[in-house]
């Protein structure tokens, strides 16, 4: 499954790659991005060809990109050098993630769904911290893909505990098809007081 996943999206950057680099941040992104901080580490979590993680870059952060794909990171990387920004690659099996405990200030994770990193953004994050999430949510024509789309207040469920500063399920554009799609979003702070 790894190769698999791999080979198609080094296959797909490889051909639609400045396509990709074109898209803009994502929309929740930009919303809070004058609430996070500007020094300090953050994760660009699935971070394809680093669009959102540069974001975090030019407001000032260290980042540190992960992906499947070498070939959309080596793009994020050409883009970071290009601007003179920090960020850091690194070709990364989300599927079995380990973090250091209270590393990151910020993660973003967009269009990416892999359960076992609920547990890790958790550790990793400092008090304080910020996580950005958002991503699909399981239809009737999705059903089949448990494992890639979460449940109807899933999302929310895993960091109700948190201070939640945004929570909402809704539709936005979904890949290429350019598709309304459901939608998960969440903008949270770890507590201060946090594990």
């Amino acid at each position: 499954m790894i190769r698999r996943d791999r080979l198609k999206w080094d296959g797909r950057y490889a051909a639609e790659g400045q396509h990709w680099q074109k898209s803009p941040p994502r929309k929740l992104l930009l919303a809070y991005l004058d609430r996070l901080p500007i020094t300090g580490l953050a994760l660009d979590a699935a971070a394809g060809v680093g669009v959102n993680g540069l974001v975090l870059a030019r407001r000032g952060l260290h980042v540190v990109a992960l992906d499947i794909s070498e070939v959309g990171l080596r793009l994020a990387q050409q883009r970071a050098l290009a601007e003179d920004l920090t960020l850091e690659t690194a070709v990364y099996d989300l599927a079995h993630p380990w973090f250091p405990p209270h590393c990151f200030d910020v993660v973003l994770n967009f269009r990416f769904l892999e359960r076992s990193t609920f547990p890790m953004y958790r550790r990793a994050l400092k008090p304080g911290g910020w996580l950005i999430f958002e991503t699909f949510i399981r239809t009737p024509e999705t059903a089949a893909d448990v494992d890639f789309y979460l449940l109807p207040g899933e999302l929310h469920a895993a960091f109700a505990d948190w201070d939640v500063v945004y929570s909402e399920e809704n539709t936005a554009v979904g890949g290429r098809s350019r598709q309304l799609k459901p939608v998960a979003g969440l903008v949270a702070r770890k507590p201060k007081d946090g594990d």
